[in-house]
């Protein structure tokens, strides 16, 4: 019986008609126990007329277990195992125990999931549903959530239900909270199970129930006219009116029910042979649930013995004694013993573990080898819980090593929350230097994320001094992971020392550490302005580089590409970045792509791919968020773009994010980067007095004082070029020979001379802006070669040259116009028509397309098709049809070879 839930019903009707006419979406229903959650999934279900239906359902018993959920979910829909790609397909069988463990990153399986609902999707509309999403394992709910936010023409309706309502903002979806019933309608259910119930009946019900469904059959059931008691809370508290009823009707079973219901908690929902055989084994039988059943209090099937609902299994279980509960566990533990597989091992060592209220070697030692079996198969979340329980159950030097396999799970899963815990726990346990040293490392490196970075440089530093005779190596790399933090808080002078540091050991020792401590030197050598030095370590790293794992040593080869464009040296860092790129997408290491297409989009913009770099930035700020990565420089990086763009508000915001997020943290050097993208903005927009504001702000930063490279952040030539539009030539000359303007790179030369040709004498002028054209720069940066010749047409234009000046402004224009810098075209017509020209606005661009759009038309317009499109950006494959299209409604393209000539033209 369902009573009310009107709009809900209408909700859920909506997404179901919107999977049968193609599209995707997803649903979340929250609300305390008993509030009817599964009655709406019941009823979503039945309604499911002409659609595919794939159902799961989380049990408390079987949460520490890695992907259980996901493995009865897509149970049905295996057989598009072989439409997947091979690396995910394999990911995939790995986490379901269908095939040999691979190791990999966890969102490897994310990636696939989407994959093989897509598949499921192409012959009928899908209705893929959860239920008590709260005690689904960590896993299994990480791939669905994921899943649901890349699903978009797919024709699959997701529904969710969950006490926790973060899961809605998580997944980013419609969201219905339930509340309880209206008194009317709690009177229609009282008269359902009460023959006549007393007049304000329904009044009293409801005051105590707050209309939660189940807490009124209950109580109707054990009917007492509860106008004396005051008791009425919604969340069922221990000994509350409800948890009272449902205990009062477990008691009225005969005595071996109630051990045979014991059991049943403590297998939540387990496979019904297990049970029984489990009941056997402590003298029960089928007979013993029997009572149960026709109380409805349980309901069994050729799978499971579960409970009606949830509360009377925690009532069952909890209202039983700690010897009856171990008792339960031990007989579950032995039944599990003769059952292959993986999946059976592993719920035998978590029935042993809960009923082990001691240390215990043995059941260590099993719990140990669940964790294992859970790391293999990138269950990182089961793999630390039972890593970090069996622990709790050893003894000697055993504890604290399990305690540091815990914690490097935790790491591996996203969270450093639970990391530190861990280690602190460990450490005083720890002998070993080795150890000692690994744990001080793990330590120092999750409070240089956690916290603030300058509280965590004093901890590492101090660790990896400790550390230096006994584990030079470990020490090497500390000294190394330093380079993080000191340029965070702006604290360069240390960073040399610390780099310098960890290059004589890593020298000394080899190894990975050689490798990592000359990539955080060369980057020290960098910003101290040795770019010969740095190019030299740089060279002697990148042929190890390029055969290391790029997955492995993905930190170091992004590293090192930052550096070779601050070097310009980008032919090197498109080789190192696309390395980790290109071995990501296909396995689906989501991971460690936040950091490397932040970095592809730094290179795509100094190289003038600026739509690749749009592109590459959306998506480093989408997966960061998705997988809870730090990425303020992503913020940057695509707020500098907005910036040249056109896209005012959009850059605002993302500033005053980054400025938040870096002023709580302390995280100094992140004002270099925000004060010149709302400088080149202003300047952008033609306000020469808010540019030259925001940009002297940033010269008197004291990190601006310890960067000896421009390159880094490339400030100080605007603000030379704002000086002279606001007729300070003194200062700009002034800035222009100082150090901060110091540098010998192909870059800093072209911008150093555009300055000076501004500020030249009429008669030298032509001579100043063609040297300053045929700079290297100018062939290997179109952005900077366009603003050039901006500048001299503007000049040309004023001396009276309009011809020659039409000549640059029309090539500056052209380029403006493929960049996508819309502010900067603007000007350059501008001056066109002062010059006497008529100017038509270019056709060339792609026009409101979004970042996914934009993304998609690159892609496909480069040659992928549909199928490895949607590998490539963990979409699907209908997901890819819908956005081109849009593609091809806004761009008026009618076909792939339009959109791939516009892509190798370099416009999409």
């Amino acid at each position: 019986m369902m009573l009310g839930r009107t709009a809900e019903r209408a909700f859920i009707d909506a997404l179901l008609t919107g999977a049968r006419a193609g599209r995707s979406d997803a649903l979340v229903l929250t609300g305390e126990p008993g509030i009817g959650k599964t009655t709406l999934v019941g009823y979503a279900i039945e309604r499911a007329e002409g659609m595919r239906v794939l159902h799961a359902r989380g049990f408390e018993a079987e949460s520490e277990i890695p992907f259980a959920g996901l493995a009865d979910l897509l149970r049905p829909v295996l057989s598009e195992l072989d439409t997947l790609p091979g690396p995910q397909a394999a990911a995939l069988r790995s986490a379901l125990a269908l095939g040999p463990p691979v190791a990999g990153d966890r969102f490897s399986v994310c990636a696939a999931t989407v994959g093989i609902l897509a598949a499921a999707a192409e012959s009928a509309p899908l209705l893929v549903v959860v239920d008590d999403l709260q005690w689904l394992d960590a896993s299994s709910r990480e791939a669905v959530l994921f899943a649901g936010r890349r699903l978009q023409a797919d024709g699959i309706a997701l529904l969710l239900a969950t006490r926790n309502p973060a899961d809605a903002a998580e997944l980013r979806s419609g969201h219905l909270a339930l509340s309880g019933l209206t008194v009317d309608e709690v009177e229609t259910l009282a008269r359902a199970t009460i023959p006549a119930p007393p007049a304000g009946a329904a009044a009293r019900l409801h005051a105590a129930t707050a209309g939660n469904p189940l807490g009124v059959i209950e109580l109707c059931r054990e009917w007492t006219d509860p106008v004396d008691d005051p008791i009425g809370a919604p969340m069922v508290p221990n000994g509350s009116r409800i948890e009272r009823a449902l205990a009062s009707r477990l008691a009225q079973m005969p005595e071996p029910t109630r051990r045979a219901l014991v059991l049943a908690a403590a297998a939540g929902g387990g496979d019904v042979g297990t049970l029984l055989a489990a009941a056997r084994a402590s003298g029960l039988g089928l007979r013993d649930f029997a009572p149960a059943e026709k109380a409805d209090l349980i309901s069994i099937d050729e799978r499971r013995i579960d409970f009606r609902h949830p509360l009377l299994r925690s009532v069952a279980y909890h209202g039983a004694a700690m010897d009856e509960r171990c008792a339960a566990h031990t007989a579950l533990a032995a039944a599990f013993a003769g059952i292959p597989g993986d999946a059976a091992a592993d719920a035998r060592a978590w029935h042993l573990a809960a009923a082990t209220l001691e240390p215990d070697d043995e059941v260590a030692a099993e719990l140990e080898q669940a964790a294992q079996r859970a790391d293999r198969r990138a269950g990182y979340v089961a793999a630390a819980r039972a890593f970090a329980h069996a622990a709790r159950l050893s003894r000697g030097p055993d504890r604290p090593r399990r305690l540091l396999r815990a914690a490097r799970c935790w790491q591996l899963a996203g969270r450093n929350d639970q990391v530190m815990p861990l280690l602190e726990e460990a450490l005083p346990l720890t002998t070993e230097p080795g150890r000692r040293a690994l744990i001080q490392h793990m330590s120092a490196y999750v409070r240089m994320w956690r916290g603030r970075p300058d509280e965590a440089l004093e901890y590492l530093t101090a660790s990896a001094e400790a550390v230096e005779h006994d584990d030079p190596g470990r020490a090497a790399l500390m000294y190394a992971d330093a380079v993080i933090p000191y340029f965070m808080v702006g604290r360069l002078d240390e960073l040399q020392a610390a780099v310098g540091r960890a290059h004589r050991l890593g020298v000394r020792v080899g190894g990975t550490a050689r490798l990592v401590a000359a990539v955080a030197y060369a980057g020290g050598r960098a910003l101290a302005g040795d770019r010969a030095r740095a190019v030299r370590l740089l060279e002697d790293c990148h042929p190890e580089l390029l055969r290391a794992d790029p997955l492995v040593r993905a930190q170091e080869i992004c590293h090192a590409a930052l550096t070779w464009i601050w070097l310009e040296g980008f032919d090197r860092a498109g080789e190192l970045v696309n390395r980790v790129i290109d071995a990501a997408r296909p396995t689906g290491a989501v991971g460690v792509l936040p950091q490397a297409l932040g970095i592809q989009s730094e290179l795509n913009y100094r190289a003038g791919r600026w739509h690749d770099a749009r592109v590459s930035a959306a998506e480093s700020l989408r997966l960061a968020s998705e997988t809870r990565s730090a990425n303020l420089y992503g913020l940057f990086f695509a707020g500098r773009l907005d910036a040249v763009q056109g896209r005012a508000d959009d850059c605002r915001r993302r500033a005053a994010r980054t400025d938040e997020v870096a002023q709580r943290l302390g995280i100094d050097c992140m004002a270099l980067y925000t004060g010149h993208e709302l400088g080149l903005l202003a300047l952008s927009e033609g306000n020469a007095a808010e540019a030259i504001e925001r940009l002297e702000a940033v010269r008197a930063l004291p990190v601006v004082r310890q960067i000896h490279e421009p390159g880094v952040v490339q400030w100080v030539f605007d603000l030379a070029e704002e000086y002279v539009r606001a007729g300070r030539t003194g200062e700009a000359r002034d800035l222009l020979d100082g150090p901060e303007a110091a540098g010998d790179g192909s870059w800093a030369r072209a911008a150093a001379l555009r300055c000076r040709a501004l500020l030249a004498e009429p008669d030298d002028m032509r001579a100043a802006f063609e040297a300053a054209l045929a700079a290297e720069a100018c062939a290997l940066m179109p952005f900077e070669r366009a603003r050039t010749q901006l500048c001299f047409g503007e000049r040309l234009r004023r001396a009276r040259q309009r011809a020659q000046a039409r000549e640059q402004l029309e090539e500056a224009l052209g380029v403006f116009d493929r960049l996508g810098a819309r502010p900067w075209s603007d000007r350059a017509r501008t001056e066109l028509r002062a010059t006497g020209t008529t100017v038509a606005r270019s056709a060339a661009t792609l026009p409101g397309l979004t970042p996914q759009e934009l993304q998609v038309a690159l892609v496909v317009g480069r040659g992928a098709t549909n199928h490895e499109a949607a590998t490539t950006l963990f979409l699907s494959q209908k997901t890819i049809e819908y956005h081109l299209s849009n593609i091809y409604r806004k761009t008026n393209i009618r076909s792939r070879t339009e959109l791939a000539g516009l892509a190798a033209a370099g416009v999409a």
